[in-house]
């Protein structure tokens, strides 16, 4: 995980997507979605884009960014 979290806005939503992997692993994919102060537009961060061995790896990378973001 990349990112300065000193200058990140109040998030509105978090994009999640999951995808069940040949191999039995997980990919897993996070991203953040803000407002612009500046216009009326989204913005979209990705925060997390990874694989994950076990869903329970999965869940904890999800608990560690939900989280961080409090």
């Amino acid at each position: 995980m990349t990112e300065n979290r000193a200058t990140r806005k109040a998030v509105w939503f978090y994009d999640l997507q999951v995808a069940l992997l040949a191999d039995g692993g997980y990919h897993l994919y996070i991203a953040e979605n803000t407002v612009d102060e500046e216009e009326p537009q989204l913005l979209c961060q990705n925060i997390l884009d990874e694989r994950a061995g076990t869903i329970e790896d999965m869940l904890a990378k999800i608990r560690q960014v939900l989280t961080q973001a409090t």
